[in-house]
């Protein structure tokens, strides 16, 4: 009876969300390759309209939760763009001996975007919906930034 006691609970409450919100290779070459194509032939804000949503477009029809996975998927492939693309910015500081500048203005950015990332999640109020607001401001702010570096190393 106790065993039936669990496993009608665990069907009423379905079980903990196991989110999956590191994106995989096939995510992350994606936005990359989405950057480089649309990049060779656009501006900034077309770069940003073609290859914003990428990944969590083919999301909205799911959940809350899966939906707010997959833009947390796509935020962490726009992040490991903008890490990767980090690198050269740094060595093109150092070379041109602005630097501390750069780091400076990057510290800053981070702090400024998660500032307004949590003020996108408390606007929301309560429910779920509000990680989604978070997870997209995260999404939409470091995609933004990402791909500045890219038209200033590439372009």
């Amino acid at each position: 009876m106790f065993r039936l006691a669990i496993l009608l609970a665990a069907l009423a409450f379905g079980e903990p969300a196991t989110a999956q919100t590191t994106p995989s290779r096939e995510e992350v070459s994606r936005v990359g390759a989405c950057v480089q194509a649309a990049a060779a032939r656009g501006s900034r804000s077309q770069v940003l309209s073609q290859c914003m949503d990428i990944i969590a477009g083919g999301c909205r029809s799911q959940t809350t939760i899966e939906i707010a996975d997959c833009v947390m998927r796509e935020a962490g492939a726009w992040d490991s763009w903008l890490n990767a693309w980090w690198g050269p910015m740094r060595a093109r500081a150092q070379a041109n001996g602005s630097w501390e500048r750069l780091l400076a203005a990057q510290r800053q950015w981070i702090k400024d975007r998660d500032a307004e990332c949590r003020r996108a999640y408390d606007r929301a109020g309560g429910g779920s919906i509000r990680v989604i607001y978070g997870a997209e401001c995260q999404r939409d702010l470091t995609a933004r930034k990402a791909i500045e570096f890219y038209f200033i190393l590439y372009r």
